[in-house]
């Protein structure tokens, strides 16, 4: 993903559960709107999703990323996204992390829930 104009692109993963694939798109199609508002007040600019098989790629424009970090990790609302999200999600990969990001399953322009 490029960014147009200011920001700091970065890249990261996650890894889910085997089996929770499906789910996990249903349940991340959308974000709450408040913590639509926190991602913008913490110098979110675009961030988009994409699954491949197990294997989450995020990618990420921020305008400061050590200020975006900050902001979120200490934030109440991104704190009760995290403990959500968590059962979808394990520590390690069950697979390589290889280049095709996958298919997108959300991204940040999308309407909020």
């Amino acid at each position: 993903m490029s960014s147009a104009g200011p920001g700091e692109p970065f890249e990261f993963h996650t890894f889910l559960a085997p089996g929770r694939g499906p789910a996990y798109d249903d349940f991340h199609r959308a974000i709450p709107a408040d913590l639509d508002a926190v991602m913008r007040a913490a110098g979110v600019i675009a961030w988009r999703i994409y699954r491949n098989d197990l294997i989450l790629t995020h990618q990420v424009v921020a305008l400061d990323r050590q200020h975006m970090d900050e902001v979120l990790d200490k934030d109440p609302v991104n704190q009760r996204w995290q403990q959500e999200v968590a059962p979808y999600l394990v520590d390690t990969p069950a697979t390589d992390i290889g280049d095709d990001p996958g298919d997108l399953v959300w991204d940040f322009s999308w309407p909020t829930r």
